[in-house]
């Protein structure tokens, strides 16, 4: 076949340019290959020192929030329970700082109460915590609903202060009775017969006030060698027992002032004009009905 064959067989011509593009094709993606094999063992040869493009770097998480460590983790979480719970459209938020600095609430007053005794208020619910002042009988007091070991709180010129629950009452108690006869103190001569002798001027008063007060009453002790009241003749024992010994008891408490008496003891209880305001106090066994005062009523003045 002569020159012409190549140029009225395109098939033939056709074949022959693609097989030549295809090797070059191949060439050039070896070399390409080749290039990229070489560029990646280079960046795994590198140091490690070697900056990491910026694209490929991990964001920066945002900072956590801090808080003061002086503030406790209760207004820490108040804070963050307001702060989500209240829209933005309602005003500026409070901070930590004003939650710790909030007033505590006022105490509830839920009503008055009347001082059946001479009554100390207290700065705390405790006997030997400051009185602040005393409130005869009949006085009126606000008082709150709180309560702590038979102590009651009350509320004193705007200040929250403590009395003795037990000597508070809903009525107003009558007030003690200071003179005339009957009901009231009558030092005259006992008619009844009792007397005791070797006793001072206030002994022999209250004497005479319980024989003209109480006259069923006829024994009586006064005077007697030994050291404490009775043997300074200061002291008188009533010699009664049950309810008329309270009755007895309680008289010559509501006439303490008139009759200068200073304590009075009866069936294992004690008061003393020193600690009015806490009422009858309990005292230790002293081993027999006589000496806790269970069969008289001993009386103790100036």
């Amino acid at each position: 076949m002569g020159p012409r064959d190549s140029v009225d067989c395109p098939d033939t011509a056709t074949k022959r340019t693609t097989t030549s593009t295809t090797r070059r094709a191949g060439a050039l993606t070896a070399a390409m290959s080749l290039a990229m094999l070489t560029a990646a063992g280079a960046a795994l040869a590198a140091p490690s020192s070697t900056a990491v493009p910026e694209a490929l770097a991990t964001p920066s998480l945002p900072e956590a929030p801090t808080f003061d460590a002086g503030v406790s983790l209760t207004a820490r979480a108040a804070a963050v329970a307001l702060s989500t719970s209240r829209s933005a459209d309602r005003g500026e938020l409070p901070t930590i700082d004003d939650l710790a600095a909030a007033p505590e609430p006022e105490p509830e007053v839920i009503g008055k109460r009347y001082s059946t005794v001479a009554l100390n208020v207290r700065t705390r619910p405790n006997a030997e915590a400051r009185a602040v002042t005393t409130l005869a009988v009949g006085d009126r007091i606000k008082v709150t609903d709180v309560k702590e070991d038979g102590w009651r709180q009350v509320l004193l010129k705007g200040d929250t202060r403590w009395v003795k629950a037990e000597f508070l009452s809903r009525t107003k108690p009558p007030k003690p009775t200071t003179s005339g006869s009957g009901g009231g103190v009558s030092t005259a001569a006992c008619s009844n017969g009792s007397s005791i002798s070797g006793v001072g001027a206030n002994a022999s008063a209250v004497h005479r006030a319980v024989c003209n007060r109480f006259p069923q009453i006829t024994s009586y002790g006064g005077y007697r060698p030994g050291g404490g009241s009775h043997g300074s003749g200061r002291a008188v024992d009533i010699m009664i027992s049950g309810s008329t010994g309270w009755d007895v008891a309680n008289w010559l408490r509501a006439n303490a002032s008139q009759l200068g008496i200073t304590e009075i003891i009866y069936s294992q209880r004690i008061w003393t004009t020193q600690r009015a305001g806490e009422g009858w106090r309990g005292m230790s066994d002293r081993g027999s009905t006589t000496a806790n005062h269970y069969d008289h009523v001993h009386v103790t003045t100036r």
